[in-house]
């Protein structure tokens, strides 16, 4: 099975669904890793398979706020690619996946969802067919919601580094996404 375990940053936070899709936040960064994961003789087998990375220049300035939690500023940001220009990759990578994860996919997935409205690929892009999303299979443990440094600290004891960028969010994800399918919370 392929999997794909992934984190956006963005411009800002989503907006109501009735909001105008010009008044949504923007993507300005990705970072998605590509494993398989397989049984043999009753053993799980997780190999690594490549990953995409990339910042993305938005439409809209990033606010100082954002440059806040996130670290990224409009220089950083000024020679990325646009959306337009890293969607043939991504959706090249995203090609084949059984499973996506992501720690508040119901989040990222909407922003990926709008970036690809606004250039009208939304029906041509390779949605994996299951998807997990970490907050929700991970209520039980305290029975609320547990951001991504949380749920790590749960899991194994100690936080992480660098939280807020996709990268360094993907991370520690995928081995609190490999912890919950050793423990059986996700099947």
């Amino acid at each position: 099975m392929i999997t794909i375990l992934f984190d956006t940053e963005t411009t800002g936070l989503l907006k109501p669904k009735a909001s105008p899709l010009s008044s949504q936040p923007e993507i300005i960064e990705i970072y998605a890793i590509k494993i398989t994961e397989s049984v043999s003789n009753g053993e799980r087998r997780v190999e690594d398979m490549s990953d995409f990375e990339s910042f993305v220049r938005p439409i809209s300035p990033v606010s100082e706020e954002i440059t806040k939690i996130t670290g990224i500023d409009n220089g950083i940001l000024k020679g990325a690619p646009t959306f337009s220009q890293i969607q043939p990759k991504l959706t090249e990578f995203f090609f084949g996946a059984h499973r996506l994860v992501a720690h508040n996919l119901a989040f990222d997935r909407q922003m990926l969802a709008n970036e690809l409205i606004r250039l009208d690929r939304q029906f041509k892009f390779p949605w994996a067919p299951s998807h997990i999303c970490t907050v929700e299979k991970s209520l039980k443990y305290e029975q609320r919601r547990m951001n991504l440094t949380r749920l790590h600290e749960h899991l194994f004891g100690e936080g992480f580094p660098g939280a807020h960028r996709a990268k360094n969010d993907v991370l520690p994800l995928r081995r609190c996404y490999e912890e919950m399918v050793k423990r059986g919370d996700i099947v």
